[in-house]
Formats: C-alpha cells, structure tokens, sequence
C-alpha cells in the first residue's frame, strides 16, 4: 500500500500540500524539523505520528494540546482508510489512498 498513499493538507486560503507516505513513520507538527509540517497556529510542535504497521497506515496524538480528529472523532490512534479526515487542531487533512482530490463528502 505504501505506494501512492498521501497526506493532503488543505490550508485555509484554498490550496494544497500532498504529502507522500512511505513506509517510515512520520512525524507531523508546526515546527519546520518534522517530517509533515502543517504549520497553523493550534498545531502542537510535535503533534502526531503516521506509521505504516500491517499494511495499513495509522495515526497516533501525540498528547497534543488542542487534539487529533478522524471523521470528528478525537483519536488517540486509528488505522486510515482512503478519504478519512483528519483534522489537527483546526487545520483539514485528507487521507489519500492515490494522488487526487478528496472524495466529496456523501449526501
């Protein structure tokens, strides 16, 4: 699976980062030393980790102060499937299981 599987943030201004994931875990925070930077105000430094366990990707909180969502649901850890939104703090990222956009959200 690792191949073609993205983070995509999409900032408040309208446009997006796609971040390839690989089978290394990877570290996402504000700070420009983490493997994913999301920097937006509430993001913690260090605010969680995406590992690729089983074939599967999964995010672990990190203990960040203002919170990991999937699908509004606060996560401590959760296996991502494709088009799962994450939300750390307030910034919106999409789980993508192949480069593209988003998969709109059901009616």
């Amino acid at each position: 699976m690792p191949n073609g599987c993205y983070l995509v943030w999409e900032k408040p201004d309208g446009s997006r980062v796609d971040f390839p994931l690989g089978k290394a875990p990877l570290l996402v925070g504000r700070e420009g030393d983490v493997d994913i930077q999301v920097d937006e105000p509430l993001v913690s430094r260090a605010h969680a980790r995406i590992e690729f366990r089983n074939d599967r990707y999964v995010l672990l909180d990190l203990g960040s102060t203002n919170l990991t969502r999937v699908n509004g649901e606060v996560v401590a850890e959760r296996e991502l499937r494709d088009g799962d939104e994450i939300r750390f703090a307030r910034a919106r990222c999409f789980f993508r299981e192949e480069q593209g956009e988003p998969r709109p959200e059901p009616v």
